[in-house]
């Protein structure tokens, strides 16, 4: 599962017109996935039904990712359209990952 505020639509947009995607996850501290590098490859849902709040119930794993998210939910009127976002969920259909992110040895893989 991932957010998208609406000012970055074309992603949720992309979605709806072919939902087959691909997530990177190769920043170890963005990704928390140590120093692997994975690739999920999977069917994704857009939902847009609650631009306000729908994401709420995401919200602690964003603090988790980026801790400082909550000064920015404290200032939360004064960027607006930041805060309406996209829930877009990832049904995983085959992971690849590089142990210690070395993509020039094949990938273990998973799934499909």
């Amino acid at each position: 599962m991932v957010t998208s505020s609406i000012l970055f639509s074309k992603k949720a947009e992309n979605v709806k017109q072919n939902p087959k995607v691909s997530l990177l996850f190769s920043n170890p501290e963005g990704s928390k996935a140590g120093k692997h590098a994975v690739l999920v490859q999977g069917m994704a849902h857009a939902d847009d039904s609650d631009l306000d709040h729908g994401w709420e119930k995401y919200l602690g794993y964003w603090r988790k990712k980026e801790p400082y998210i909550d000064a920015y939910l404290a200032e939360r009127e004064k960027f607006g359209w930041f805060w309406k976002r996209i829930v877009v969920q990832v049904e995983p259909k085959k992971i690849l990952a590089w142990k210690n992110g070395d993509t020039s040895r094949p990938p273990e893989v998973f799934g499909a």
